[in-house]
């Protein structure tokens, strides 16, 4: 039969269960970091390949307009539409890229601000577990002198209870 349950006996558990607690919700918080760190070089990475892309299209279109250039001045005025439209679409080009990089920005605001919070909670949880360990265990050390405590203000006796003394 398990011994009967007294406040001293409880005392370790409920520390115990706070640490697990608190232990539990650093883990988490220690997760949410590892995950928007990692959302953010992704959005890096993503952000490279796609200005990648788009160099080598704006190299491509550059190419065809040097290319249009060297014809002849009679072949290139039956072509003027050519140019027309690798024109516009180095415009295009251009235009993408900038939203490319607002986009990223817009992206990394929001994930960095996740980030933060994420690393709030985790330096809270983490201040305190340290609080917790710091706190002096409740279990009286064997042969030790009993804990002084301080004469409360109020009066002690079971007819009035929770008033002041005069």
């Amino acid at each position: 039969m398990p011994p009967p349950m007294t406040p001293e006996s409880t005392v370790p558990t409920q520390e115990a269960a706070l640490k697990s607690l608190f232990n539990g919700r650093s883990e988490l918080a220690e997760t949410r970091l590892a995950v928007t760190a990692t959302q953010i070089v992704e959005r890096l990475m993503i952000r490279a390949g796609n200005l990648t892309q788009l160099m080598d299209e704006e190299l491509a279109v550059d190419n065809r307009l040097l290319q249009f250039h060297e014809l002849p001045f009679g072949k290139r005025c039956d072509m003027m539409g050519l140019e027309t439209m690798l024109l516009q679409r180095t415009a295009q080009i251009q235009g993408d890229r900038r939203r490319e990089n607002t986009e990223c920005w817009r992206d990394l605001t929001h994930a960095m601000r996740d980030f933060l919070n994420a690393w709030e909670g985790f330096s809270r949880n983490e201040a305190k577990n340290r609080f917790l360990e710091a706190l002096p265990n409740n279990k009286a050390e064997p042969g030790a002198a009993p804990i002084p405590v301080a004469p409360s203000n109020y009066h002690n006796d079971h007819y009035t209870t929770n008033y002041p003394k005069k």
